[in-house]
């Protein structure tokens, strides 16, 4: 898709990713809480960004930012 289509659909995974990452919600619900996505689809967003973490730096500051701004809450 575009790549503005494209940095939403990173972005999601994103979020996706951190509800695993950080919470104790089961891959169903964190799937209905992003619009009724079925838990393969958390799952595979989870596969993702790990790899991605770990083959883009930009990816890995992202995430890593965005967990220490939680962490401050």
């Amino acid at each position: 898709g575009s790549s503005r289509s494209q940095q939403i659909a990173t972005a999601r995974q994103i979020a996706m990713y951190l509800c695993r990452e950080r919470t104790s919600l089961s891959l169903p619900k964190i799937g209905q809480l992003f619009g009724n996505r079925d838990h393969t689809t958390v799952m595979y967003a989870y596969k993702k960004i790990s790899e991605l973490m770990k083959e883009r730096r930009s990816i890995y500051n992202q995430v890593t930012e965005i967990t220490t701004q939680l962490g401050r809450r």
